[in-house]
């Protein structure tokens, strides 16, 4: 019995991404029986196919010639989770940013970019919007 989870979340741009077994995938195209994943990693070939729901793998994952990185996974969340949050209310980056930083796990905030690429980030969407 397969023990890994799979954890499905969103790119910046908006495209659909997974976590499985310690490696992150994006979307790379899909049809009516299953979405085919590519290693974000884009110097590996690395691939893993789910059903269209996302909670499946329905072919094994091919091999990766790199190690895994799951500290990633909570970093992306983040970024998305403050983008998200940028775009819909008024709030000043600084205050998204910090909001989000207290339930972030201190484990893996070495992967995170510096506070100010973060808030950077927030601030030329906002103005891309007005």
């Amino acid at each position: 019995m397969n023990t890994h989870t799979i954890k499905n979340f969103t790119s910046e741009k908006g495209k659909a991404m997974l976590s499985y077994e310690g490696y992150i995938y994006t979307l790379e195209r899909k049809n009516d029986v299953k979405l085919i994943f590519r290693c974000q990693n884009r110097d590996y070939k690395g691939r893993c196919h789910t059903n269209p729901t996302m909670d499946v793998i329905v072919s094994a994952p091919t091999e990766h010639c790199h190690a895994s990185k799951p500290d990633l996974v909570p970093v992306l969340e983040l970024k998305n989770k403050i983008k998200s949050r940028a775009a819909e209310t008024v709030e000043s980056s600084s205050t998204i940013l910090h909001s989000a930083m207290r339930s972030f796990p201190l484990d893996v905030a070495g992967q995170l970019p510096q506070s100010e690429t973060l808030l950077s980030t927030w601030r030329e969407l906002r103005t891309s919007r007005r």
